[in-house]
């Protein structure tokens, strides 16, 4: 059910885009490639990253890679922080990454994403878990629409916040974290999108979970997908929203939703490579969730 005005709005949002570029220059929206989400796929996934554990060198590498993407896109830290990096209550842990476009309000819109995987397996011809779907893929996403967000010269009443949380794989060690300290208070999030393995599977579908229990993020990124046309498929798999970042904002109150893919052949073994991954899939679902938070955002008029 879409009302005219709604649709309304979500046009002014796609309007603002286009607004952004000159005959010379690129819509910024447009500037999401494949080529771009492989890129970071490849660097977070590769052998040398040795599978991103959250208490590892590599996972402290993962972290920063990310926090100097948004700083060179021209994100800032959370209101009251110095730094980007949020550490839990280890220091052993690597750190959640947090970062923002500020908005006019005291709200927030957050997109979300885990960056650590696996510990290597102790042996094998094969030893590293290279996570490039899960979640490289994820991560990406978020590197790509922090570029877009720096390209952006409108004022938003709601402050986007990108975080890529830490120790997903040992039992939402990140997310639980930021959800207990509340760097971010609780009631001032009005939305949050989970992006969790969004590269693998059918080219054109990603799966939702979550939009019963949050109309408006499932209305907006229904908008968003007018521009983006992929098949969206909704409430397969409730269960998933246990298994991923989005639980402990959940059982605070905060309305969330999940993307993801089905699970494949290739989920938690070593052999989920980059070059196995759909990038124009991770390339579309993310360009579909940063115009589903510039909607939930609300441009300033």
């Amino acid at each position: 059910m879409h009302s005219t005005t709604t649709l309304a709005f979500f046009l002014t949002c796609v309007g603002f885009l286009c607004s952004c570029s000159s005959p010379t220059q690129k819509n910024p929206i447009h500037t999401i490639t494949p080529g771009m989400i492989l890129a970071d796929v490849e660097f977070l996934s590769s052998d040398e990253m040795n599978g991103r554990h959250y208490r590892s060198k590599e996972g402290k590498l993962a972290a920063k890679y990310i926090a100097d993407e948004w700083e060179k896109a021209g994100l800032v830290p959370l209101l009251g922080k110095t730094s980007m990096y949020l550490p839990t209550n280890d220091m052993r842990d690597s750190p959640n990454v947090a970062a923002m476009l500020q908005g006019t309000e005291d709200t927030y819109i957050l997109i979300t994403a885990h960056y650590d995987h696996l510990a290597p397996k102790r042996s094998g011809k094969d030893r590293i878990y290279n996570g490039a779907d899960d979640n490289a893929s994820g991560t990406a996403a978020l590197i790509a629409m922090a570029r877009v967000l720096g390209e952006l010269h409108t004022k938003y009443k709601a402050s986007i916040v990108l975080v890529a949380f830490t120790g997903e794989e040992a039992g939402l060690v990140g997310s639980e974290h930021f959800a207990k300290s509340e760097p971010i208070p609780m009631r001032s999030i009005k939305a949050l999108i989970n992006l969790d393995m969004i590269s693998r599977g059918d080219a054109n579908t990603i799966f939702l979970e979550g939009s019963s229990g949050a109309p408006r993020i499932a209305l907006a990124l229904s908008n968003a997908n007018k521009e983006i046309g992929l098949t969206i498929v909704r409430g397969k798999h409730p269960d998933w929203l246990y298994r991923s970042d989005q639980q402990p904002f959940l059982e605070l109150g905060v309305p969330a939703v999940f993307l993801s893919v089905e699970d494949h052949e290739d989920y938690h073994q070593v052999t989920d490579h980059a070059d196995k991954i759909l990038p124009g899939l991770a390339a579309k679902t993310t360009k579909l969730t940063l115009l589903a938070a510039l909607e939930l955002a609300h441009p300033v008029p």
